[in-house]
């Protein structure tokens, strides 16, 4: 039973740190590629981690979503130049930087971003 005991702090403890490091790596580099990071939470937390409830009823806050990613580094990821400035989903000229995360992104199914209710430019990098 110890040595049971014993492996599992072991474990714990080595993996604290990594832990760690991805999520400042999250905060840090504002949105990453794709979606695979969230799997972690949903066997971590299941929905409470972004609903803030274990059955949710309705989409997430946007608090939920800036826990790990920084409205402004995803700004001046996406940031374009020239007459296209204001072609920047996370801060464009209808928002700013207050545009809902949910009108553009969408956890569990695919979304069409708001911006193309209207417009037709394209965002080379957009992940549905």
């Amino acid at each position: 039973m110890k040595k049971l005991l014993g492996i599992a702090l072991a474990f714990a403890l080595g993996a604290s740190p990594a832990i760690a490091l991805a999520n400042s790596t999250l905060v840090d580099q504002g949105a990453l590629d794709g979606r695979s990071y969230h799997e972690n939470m949903y066997k971590r937390d299941n929905c409470k981690m972004c609903h803030g409830v274990d059955a949710p009823t309705d989409y997430p806050a946007d608090e939920s979503c800036l826990k790990c990613h920084n409205v402004d580094k995803l700004a001046q990821k996406t940031a374009r130049d020239g007459e296209e400035e204001w072609q920047n989903p996370h801060n464009n000229l209808h928002w700013g930087k207050e545009v809902p995360c949910v009108e553009c992104h969408a956890e569990h199914q695919e979304k069409q971003p708001m911006c193309a209710d209207c417009h037709t430019f394209e965002y080379p990098n957009h992940k549905k």
